[in-house]
């Protein structure tokens, strides 16, 4: 492979010396409803959405991509990679909020065309004419049925050239737009395939949704990168029945599937015991990915006895650590060494200092830093290299970086172009979390923007989230945010937590609240001052499931 391709000059590739190898599977329902994609197929299919990309103009151009999860989405976003145009793959949603926000990225990305299929343009028109109070929308529709009958050359692309736009999910902030290069991508592609150690041919997929940054680079990308097999399946088909999972795992022989931690305890939580899964197979499963979001020792703990009767080895599990902002990947692994962990002392670690005691506050590690990054632990206001005993903010330097934020000229200089206190010329991103290093892996303590300072001490919201999510009453799922509040000008703790229907309706809510109190007192020894019990669905939520701390406090 020469240093001047690029993804879809390797894809062309494979194409020409392995046509009829399968290179996409989309499982919809069950496995009678499964549709594929060789290799072949799919490579004329692009190089014809390509053709009618540039015979419409619109290289180097923002493109909005709005499909439900299918194979639509792979043809064109590939074919985008391929044309040069610059893709925005976004969520196709029915919640109102959520398209709310669909609309605040269409035009910070100056979007004139939309990529779609005949019937989900039909739902966005409507969507689209009841927020315009009835008037058309300006946007070029351009779905299945368009086609060009000229053949056109494809004009060569650099690697330079933007590939697209990934805009963050906004747990801590506004949507921000990631620009991607065609350089990012492959170089991601090389280093998630040396940390992962993937073979070729692999298969890789999931449920995880195409628009967000792990289903799209390390759920799609990678496989067809790798001359391997995407397998996937609607999100919301999890959602509803998290074992769906496990069966597609086991019947496609998935090498590789990612999920949030939030997955992992979706099956914990809501696969019921009763159910027959005897036939499942999951020893396949040699990498069972877990990322974006803060790593539960405890929840892979309970996946593991939960799941090892069908094949599962706790030795697959592979935390990680990655963003948007890098493209996708920086640290995980090595494989088979499942979850590491350090236990620190408790007093120190509030002070950010990094001290091994046994018993302490237990610390996830997110794997070795992959080689081709240099990543240094910096005083988020001094901008000094941290000492080995202590935490600070994780910069990042590397080629994965991504080139800023879209529209964001001074957000990318502060961020992309942070420059260290001793002079070192070296530019390097700031990724806003927090962290050490230990012996070359990452260990991630949280974000800056969610670091609570309370009574003097520095506590992560996430620890406390979970004591909340543990007690008997709580809603299953994602259900908890703790953030702070000012009140005569004092910093106050708050929780508001979902709690099951039943229990609002049988339980006096001061019972809920006391026994929530004394949970969080007896395990994290502070006192919660406000807590709100609420039902199910109410905590406000990213398109990728995060909680939205900062909305939660207009809960109260």
């Amino acid at each position: 492979m020469s240093q001047s391709q690029l993804l879809m000059d390797v894809i062309r590739e494979h194409a020409l010396r392995e046509p009829e190898t399968i290179a996409c599977s989309f499982q919809p329902r069950g496995p009678e409803t499964a549709i594929h994609l060789t290799y072949q197929q799919l490579v004329d299919r692009v190089e014809s959405r390509a053709k009618l990309l540039v015979r419409l103009g619109y290289r180097q151009k923002y493109i909005a991509l709005l499909f439900p999860t299918g194979l639509e989405f792979i043809v064109d976003f590939l074919a985008c990679l391929r044309a040069g145009v610059i893709a925005v793959p976004l969520n196709v949603t029915r919640n109102a909020k959520q398209f709310e926000r669909t609309l605040t990225i269409l035009d910070d990305a100056k979007v004139q065309a939309i990529l779609t299929t005949a019937d989900t343009q039909k739902t966005l028109s409507k969507q689209l004419n009841e927020v315009n109070g009835g008037h058309e929308s300006d946007f070029i529709w351009i779905d299945e049925h368009y086609r060009t009958l000229e053949d056109i050359d494809i004009p060569a692309i650099s690697p330079e050239l933007v590939a697209f736009i990934q805009y963050t999910s906004g747990s801590t902030s506004s949507p921000k737009g990631v620009v991607v290069t065609q350089a990012n991508v492959l170089h991601n592609m090389q280093v998630m395939q040396a940390s992962c150690l993937h073979p070729k041919g692999a298969v890789v997929g999931g449920w995880l949704p195409q628009f967000h940054d792990m289903g799209l680079v390390g759920h799609m990308l990678l496989p067809l990168y790798l001359a391997g097999r995407y397998v996937f399946m609607p999100p919301m088909s999890f959602i509803q029945r998290p074992s769906r999972w496990l069966k597609l795992i086991s019947q496609y022989r998935i090498f590789c599937s990612a999920a949030p931690n939030f997955g992992y305890e979706h099956c914990v939580n809501l696969i019921r015991e009763s159910e027959d899964l005897s036939d499942l197979d999951l020893s396949c499963w040699k990498i069972a990915l877990n990322g974006s979001e803060p790593v539960s020792a405890v929840t892979m703990q309970q996946f593991s006895d939960r799941f090892y009767h069908l094949g599962f080895d706790q030795n697959a599990f592979f935390p990680s650590y990655g963003m948007a902002e890098t493209t996708l990947f920086v640290s995980g692994g090595p494989q088979g060494t499942g979850v590491q962990s350090l236990s620190l002392d408790k007093a120190a670690f509030e002070l950010g200092r990094v001290e091994v005691k046994p018993d302490g506050v237990k610390v996830v590690c997110c794997g070795a830093i992959n080689k081709d990054f240099t990543v240094r632990v910096v005083n988020p206001q001094t901008f000094e290299i941290c000492r080995s005993n202590e935490t600070g903010e994780i910069w990042i330097a590397g080629e994965s970086v991504a080139a800023g934020y879209l529209n964001q000229t001074a957000k990318t200089v502060t961020d992309f172009h942070a420059k260290l206190s001793n002079g070192d010329a070296t530019p390097y991103m700031r990724t806003g979390d927090m962290g050490f290093i230990l012996d070359g892996q990452l260990y991630i303590t949280g974000r800056i923007k969610e670091l609570l300072i309370v009574r003097g001490r520095n506590l992560y919201p996430y620890d406390i989230e979970r004591t909340c999510r543990s007690y008997r009453y709580a809603a299953k799922g994602n259900g908890a945010a703790v953030f702070t509040f000012t009140r005569d000008s004092k910093t106050k703790l708050a929780a508001v937590v979902e709690v099951s229907r039943q229990a609002l309706s049988d339980k006096p809510s001061h019972q809920l609240i006391d026994d929530l109190k004394a949970l969080v007192t007896e395990e994290h020894e502070i006192a919660l001052d406000r807590i709100l019990v609420v039902p199910p669905g109410t905590i406000p939520k990213t398109t990728s499931g995060k909680v939205k701390r900062t909305a939660c406090s207009a809960l109260l």
